[in-house]
């Protein structure tokens, strides 16, 4: 379908307000371009799957991008809009242009490349027919979707590269927060017979197995959504983790998880077995392993990225 692209250029400051004005009238769509917090961005924390381009980018200004179908009243729709902007006091700039439907919708797309990472080379799926891959790597197709894991952030490269280090082959992995998937597909490119991903949010459960089922896998995946830490209450997850033990346990989710996690999660972990934890910023780095070694776990490495940290644990 044809849109009419509008484009707003206004201050930062003013962005969000600018939008709820927007959602009023009848629009196909709103697409906010605003760098003000980028440094705080996923995006950004690997230089190398971000294009230059969007380092590059204004932080004072933000572009709203309104699609309007072409057999709307764009005149009346944008009265409306151009007066509650001057009743609001925002001043703005104001362009036209018609676009397809896909231009919009997939524009993210182009500020994804592939990323080595560890021993994987992780590569967005609309990129894999162009991507000519050496013939001994190992290849991570994903497409990020609305769940957390691209690589790009340095503790889920912290991970990978644990992981690479740790998987022995014939593995059965148990993966909490999983996110994207991207931390069980790398564990299986690794060797791993099996994964489990676990994540409260019912659509990365999803994704991930979206994830899974774009990269030739030899072993075995699978997701459930689920609070971990509310396991012995849950019926779907006791009965799926009764019992059960694992090689290998990955969580790459956040300090204030991964305290109470480890009195839990010993449970599912083989003895001898690894437990690869990240996401947990500097300054709770010695509470963390406190918690870690209070409850029997030995702390045999230490990775860290910029403010990040990721242990990797014996049981």
């Amino acid at each position: 379908m044809e849109y009419i692209e509008v484009t707003l250029t206004v201050c930062s400051s003013a962005a969000q307000t600018a939008v709820d004005i927007i959602e009023m009238t009848d629009v196909g769509g709103i697409y906010l371009e605003d760098y003000s917090d980028m440094m705080d961005c996923e995006l950004v924390k690997a230089i190398n799957l971000v294009d230059e381009d969007l380092m590059n980018k204004d932080t004072s200004t933000a572009l709203v991008h309104i699609y309007f179908e072409k057999d709307v009243n764009l005149a009346g729709a944008m009265e409306y809009i151009e007066g509650r902007l001057g009743a609001e006091g925002i001043s703005y700039q104001v362009s036209y242009a018609k676009v397809e439907d896909t231009d919009w919708l997939n524009g993210w797309k182009k500020y994804y490349h592939p990323l080595p990472v560890g021993p994987i080379t992780i590569v967005p799926a609309w990129q894999v027919k162009e991507y000519q891959a050496k013939d001994d790597e190992k290849i991570l197709i994903i497409d990020p979707g609305l769940a957390f894991g691209t690589g790009s952030h340095e503790t889920t490269a912290c991970c990978i590269e644990a992981l690479g280090e740790c998987v022995s082959a014939g593995d059965r992995v148990l993966d909490v927060g999983c996110g994207s998937g991207i931390l069980s597909i790398a564990a299986l490119l690794c060797g791993a017979s099996s994964a489990l991903g676990i994540d409260i949010d019912p659509a990365a459960a999803r994704v991930a197995k979206e994830n899974a089922a774009l990269n030739p896998l030899t072993g075995s995946f699978d997701a459930v959504a689920g609070n971990i830490l509310e396991e012995d209450s849950d019926p779907v997850l006791s009965t799926l983790l009764a019992d059960q033990t694992y090689d290998l346990v990955v969580a790459n989710i956040v300090a204030d998880v991964i305290i109470p996690l480890s009195a839990q999660i010993r449970r599912h972990l083989k003895d001898g077995g690894y437990f690869i934890t990240s996401g947990i910023l500097s300054p709770r780095a010695d509470e963390v392993r406190a918690a870690l070694e209070s409850h029997g776990f030995t702390v045999c490495q230490t990775k860290r990225k910029k403010e990040w940290v990721c242990y990797v644990c014996k049981a």
